[in-house]
């Protein structure tokens, strides 16, 4: 996400903020997984629009929402696996570094990991696999799913960009 780098050990290059690219990935694959994670409990089983596979197996049967409440659950696990991973994968570059990580570009990375599990969603599961739609809306509300996830990444990139600094040390990006 930035054009200036230097080397380090192990193979992770720091960026000219002091943000690993370890860090910045670690922080996008925790935004994937608390982005699945949240769309699962909210629109799966709080509100109840739609399951994973929901335009796969009927709803109105008891054999087929038992599939769909069973492969809720197991795609809760694996976002929920995801979010640990990066989480896990986020200390670990803390541990690493000197001082604390920037707060802005982390969380901006955080925000992009986010876009691209909401951006996934919206072209995998929904226009290409035809796993579910929000609503049950034969793909109604995609159009504005997939905005909102481009909005979702552009934000991310947005509070990365002003987190990070020149080299003379003057922040990027901020007006």
């Amino acid at each position: 996400m930035s054009d200036e780098t230097t080397g380090s050990a192990g193979g992770s290059s720091t960026l000219g903020d002091g943000v690993t690219r370890r860090a910045l990935l670690a922080a996008g694959v925790f935004g994937f997984g608390f982005s699945g994670l949240i769309d699962v409990l909210v629109l799966h089983h709080v509100l109840q629009w739609h399951h994973l596979v929901s335009a796969v197996y009927p709803q109105d049967t008891l054999s087929g929402l038992r599939t769909n409440i069973l492969a809720d659950g197991l795609f809760s696990l694996t976002m929920l696996s995801i979010m640990c991973v990066g989480g896990g994968l986020l200390w670990q570059s803390e541990r690493r570094t000197a001082e604390p990580l920037a707060l802005r570009p982390v969380a901006g990375a955080a925000v992009v990991g986010l876009g691209v599990f909401d951006l996934f969603d919206v072209v995998v599961d929904h226009m290409l696999l035809g796993l579910h739609q929000p609503l049950s809306q034969a793909g109604r509300y995609n159009p504005h799913w997939a905005a909102v996830s481009l909005l979702f990444i552009a934000a991310g990139y947005y509070i990365y960009r002003t987190g990070t600094r020149n080299r003379d040390g003057s922040s990027r990006g901020a007006a």
